[in-house]
């Protein structure tokens, strides 16, 4: 295929490397700072630069913020090929996946909304890695109208790339569980580190310290957007967390060791079945039915 990335930060810059690494595909970049682009086309990462032209292209990949997404993709999308397929990887979906539907069907264009289920805690293209997506999860967000064969060409591209886990589901599902499972694990993160003990942590700390910290050094203007676009789903998840948070609070300020023990307890037979859960899940999850 002859492919665009749109964006080269930690994220496309990774799927440009991916590809340039492990398929013969042609990939061609484009980024608001050219300068970027041109060092991925130095690096012999991508093929070419390319221009505000989006034709001639079997797949683009849109790797930009949120807002940013829906914006380049209303100025781009009259410029694409007939039966070219568009995705995105926005860590919130909200409207989107509707909104870039209309814009682009009516160039014959297909888009598919699209949560690859990797990071690091740094951005930006210096930090863009081959080998980011290997083993790691792939979510899409097709819309009713959505023809099965672009889901299984992006499952394709997806995989040749690295993924190996595949979750079908929808928009709403998707902010939902993203709220839980990365989300709020940022807003901890960020919220862990302002206790001014955090001054001293050197020489006492281990795993645990490193392992609830290491996401706190995110990348404020990405993660403000997230966290306000679904801010709904992540209040959910904070009020869930503030309730559970407040059981081990009163069992510490009653010295209640029975009741400590019992929560621990609970999180361990927790956590010990979702361990079991993910070993027995299939390697593709359809969970368009599914509610929560």
């Amino acid at each position: 295929m002859k492919i665009l990335i749109a964006g080269l930060g930690l994220i496309g810059g990774s799927i440009a490397k991916a590809l340039h690494a492990y398929t013969e595909h042609s990939v061609y970049g484009w980024n608001r700072t050219r300068a970027v682009a041109k060092k991925a086309e130095e690096e012999h990462v991508i093929d070419g630069i390319a221009d505000d032209d989006c034709s001639g292209y079997d797949m683009i990949v849109v790797c930009l913020y949120p807002g940013h997404i829906r914006q380049w993709v209303r100025d781009h999308a009259a410029t694409m090929s007939e039966g070219t397929i568009v995705i995105d990887v926005s860590g919130v979906k909200t409207d989107l996946p509707q909104e870039m539907h209309d814009v682009c069907a009516p160039h014959g264009v297909h888009y598919l909304s699209c949560h690859p289920m990797a990071g690091k805690e740094r951005a930006g293209y210096d930090v863009s890695d081959e080998d980011l997506y290997q083993g790691a999860n792939f979510i899409m967000t097709p819309l009713p109208e959505t023809p099965k064969y672009v889901l299984a060409q992006v499952r394709n591209f997806a995989h040749q790339i690295g993924f190996r886990k595949f979750v079908i589901t929808t928009p709403e599902m998707h902010d939902r569980m993203i709220a839980y499972t990365s989300q709020l694990a940022h807003v901890v993160s960020s919220s862990y580190v302002e206790s001014p003990v955090i001054e001293l942590e050197s020489g006492f700390s281990g795993g645990s310290f490193h392992d609830m910290t290491r996401i706190a050094t995110m990348n404020e203007e990405m993660w403000t957007d997230l966290f306000m676009e679904n801010r709904g789903s992540l209040l959910q998840e904070l009020d869930i967390l503030i309730e559970n948070l407040g059981e081990y609070r009163k069992a510490l300020a009653d010295a209640d060791r029975g009741r400590v023990y019992d929560l621990i307890r609970q999180g361990r037979l927790r956590k010990e079945q979702n361990l079991e859960n993910r070993r027995m899940s299939p390697a593709v999850i359809d969970l368009r039915d599914k509610k929560v």
